[in-house]
């Protein structure tokens, strides 16, 4: 005799009926229910009922304490089919056949005119899911990786892809990405620093791991000298920056400064006014204000730009060293190198006020 019930409480009406005097059942859930279930589905099972069941989910990730739940279950002849299909498990319309006559269902269900043309309906539509489901066996044994990066040498934020196919496996993680992973797939991240990706694969008996190395490069910074012509020696001495952390640099009004570079990376290198530069050059001027220079190098991996900064000062008595004898030349560098520490400490008096 063909009848039906709808229920709030479906778990707990299924648990009750399988432990009645049935042949088969045939059981739509998601993995939650099934959880709640399976204590009542062993004892079923133990009583010579047959089961199959169709686990409906939104991936084929499963959780290694659902793929021992299932082994047991399959080593009991229970037949499990996994559906992904996430408009079937946000609908939530479970339900469970008992001997092709009495279905149980958490949702109403559509008007036929009797209850055989339910059931028959429901029945259909429990053995369509199976046909298109896949059919879960426990894997044991040999577990197979292949694990691969597109590149093995990126720099700071470049993207690489990770390709994975795994065989004979029910879960698969990458570390360190920290989330369950399907067992075969493309993954495209950016790292910004040497990363060790380790993939590992889990079947009831065995785990193997498999790794691949990606080195990041550091970009070098681009670097530029700064130098001023000294009229006592006539040759051209290097320059320190006043700050720490910015390309500030104290010379004397008049003076002739040289700026020269050798940037030793693919790209273009470009200065606000000077416009397209070579990659090594120097350029060399006289200065009679404050003069700020605005560089930018880019590169396929990088754009940098550098400011440099000069402030003039006036100091005649720089200048009328051309016409004072010094002896031997070292001396000549001491004087110069007194001139230049009054020079700096002038500057940062200027800047306390």
């Amino acid at each position: 005799m063909f009848r039906f019930y709808n229920t709030n409480d479906l778990i707990s009406e299924l648990e009750k009926e399988l432990l009645r005097d049935h042949r088969i059942v045939q059981l739509m859930l998601d993995e939650y229910d099934l959880f709640l279930i399976s204590k009542a589905l062993f004892e079923a099972v133990e009583n010579g009922i047959s089961v199959e069941i169709v686990v409906v989910s939104t991936s084929h990730k499963k959780s290694m304490k659902l793929v021992n739940l299932c082994k047991r279950l399959i080593d009991l002849n229970v037949q499990i089919f996994w559906k992904v299909d996430k408009n079937l498990f946000v609908k939530e319309d479970y339900f469970g056949i008992f001997d092709k006559e009495y279905l149980i269902s958490k949702l109403e269900q559509p008007n036929f005119d009797d209850a055989e043309g339910v059931i028959r309906f429901k029945n259909d539509f429990f053995n369509g899911l199976a046909l298109d489901s896949k059919k879960l066996s426990m894997f044991d044994g040999d577990i197979q990786i292949e694990f691969e990066s597109d590149r093995g040498i990126v720099y700071p934020k470049e993207e690489i892809i990770l390709r994975w196919e795994v065989l004979n496996a029910h879960e698969v993680e990458i570390d360190p990405i920290d989330k369950k992973l399907d067992i075969k797939g493309v993954l495209g991240i950016s790292i910004e620093e040497d990363t060790k990706f380790t993939l590992v694969a889990k079947n009831k008996g065995t785990v193997q791991k498999k790794s691949v190395f990606v080195r990041v490069l550091k970009i070098k910074e681009i670097h530029f000298d700064v130098e001023v012509l000294d009229p006592v020696i006539n040759e051209y001495i290097s320059l320190n920056s006043s700050a720490i952390d910015q390309e500030r640099y104290a010379v004397y009004l008049g003076q002739k400064v040289k700026i020269s570079w050798n940037i030793k990376m693919l790209g273009k290198l470009l200065e606000s006014r000077l416009g397209n530069l070579p990659l090594s050059g120097f350029h060399e001027f006289e200065i009679f204000k404050d003069t700020d220079f605005n560089f930018l190098f880019k590169s396929l991996k990088s754009t940098q730009r550098k400011i440099i900064s000069l402030h003039c000062f006036k100091d005649s008595s720089l200048f009328k060293e051309k016409e004072v004898e010094v002896p031997i030349k070292s001396a000549k560098k001491k004087s110069i190198t007194k001139n230049f520490l009054y020079l700096v400490i002038d500057f940062f008096i200027k800047l306390l006020k």
